[in-house]
């Protein structure tokens, strides 16, 4: 009877450490954070440039405070919105997300997709997931399953007010005075990723189309001031080579990467392209983490402890940790050498809803030029 009791006992209190679990991780799915981090520029005149990166929110259209949340990310008044992907989870949650970021898109801003805005997500064994990175292609099994999304719809929305789609492209963007030559790929989780080819030297600003909705920014095709990346070039992100900007006013400039998927091929790649500052998404920064923010795994190549957070790239054996919260770091200054900002996502795996350890996230990231930080 007695060991009756106890079993009884110890099974009641798993089943209560499990309900108790399952309770945190679907209130944690909803405890958003704004994460705010700094790159300071040494030495550089110029304003300061506020970027609010979003990503992976995974959007059903009955999810109110997600939307709210989204909606009030307005109120930070960035210079330019970075967007990573995996926006929604089903056709009729793009006219709520659009809605919410109303009063972002007159903000200039740069997007690229990831699979979850391409198709409707499945049905898989949670379990799978924390053996390793999930299947990055639709396997014949769930081919019947997959309902694509109307993706284009939300693009065309994106495009008209003026955001510019970085899918296995280049553009420049002016913006709060700052030259921004971008790069960015489709999803390489899903091997969709091409490389652009490196743009033609010599363009100008005389190239730019005045463009990006009602904050002005200025939009240029693929290359743009600066040039392209060329990988032998000494220049670091943050500067542009004295032959790209002859007889035109210099203007304080980066070169920054976008993507969905943080694969170190791709990382690598916009690293010898010659970015500086490079975002991207897809980890949900492990959803389901240890205390206090350890990631089981990334659901990519990248080591779990790289999972979310603001950290260099390419690593060395002097390589400080991802900031995880709020922080600040110095540019690189030399070629080949660039801070990487991984997003955790503003949602969750539509059936798997939980996190733990691992708050769902916005940032904004502000290059601040120490010269000019008290202008």
């Amino acid at each position: 009877m007695r060991k009756t009791t106890a079993a009884l006992a110890g099974s009641a209190s798993m089943l209560a450490v499990g309900l108790g679990s399952l309770a945190y991780g679907l209130i944690h799915s909803h405890s958003y954070r704004l994460r705010r981090r700094s790159v300071l520029l040494p030495s550089r005149d110029a304003k300061p440039l506020r970027i609010l990166h979003i990503s992976d929110a995974h959007t059903l259209a009955r999810h109110t405070k997600r939307l709210a949340f989204l909606r009030d990310l307005a109120d930070t008044k960035p210079d330019l919105v970075v967007l990573t992907g995996d926006m929604i989870a089903q056709a009729e949650a793009i006219a709520p997300v659009l809605d919410a970021l109303d009063g972002l898109l007159d903000v200039p801003g740069v997007f690229v997709f990831g699979s979850n805005d391409y198709v409707a997500p499945t049905f898989k064994n949670p379990f799978r997931y924390l053996r390793g990175p999930s299947s990055k292609q639709v396997d014949d099994a769930d081919r019947a399953r997959v309902t694509p999304l109307p993706w284009r719809d939300m693009r065309a929305a994106f495009k008209a007010r003026g955001w510019v789609d970085l899918t296995n492209t280049r553009a420049t963007v002016r913006v709060a005075g700052w030259d921004l030559d971008f790069v960015g790929v489709d999803d390489a989780h899903m091997g969709l990723d091409r490389f652009p080819p490196p743009a033609a030297r010599g363009v100008g600003s005389d190239a730019e189309a005045e463009a990006g909705g009602a904050a002005g920014g200025g939009v240029a095709g693929a290359g743009g001031p600066g040039g392209a990346g060329d990988a032998g070039g000494a220049s670091s992100g943050w500067e542009r080579e004295a032959a790209t900007v002859e007889g035109a006013q210099a203007r304080p400039y980066a070169r920054i990467g976008v993507t969905h998927a943080p694969y170190q091929r791709v990382l690598s790649r916009m690293v010898d392209d010659g970015c500086s500052l490079i975002f991207a998404g897809h980890t949900h920064g492990g959803q389901v983490c240890l205390p206090p923010h350890n990631a089981i795994v990334s659901n990519c190549d990248l080591d779990p402890a790289l999972a979310s957070g603001l950290f260099e790239w390419p690593r060395n054996e002097q390589s400080a940790p991802a900031i995880k919260g709020d922080g600040a770091v110095i540019a690189k200054d030399e070629p080949r050498a660039a801070w990487v900002q991984v997003s955790a996502g503003i949602g969750s795996s539509t059936y798997m809803p939980v996190r733990t350890f691992c708050p769902p996230e916005a940032i904004i990231i502000d290059a601040i030029p120490l010269a000019g930080a008290h202008a």
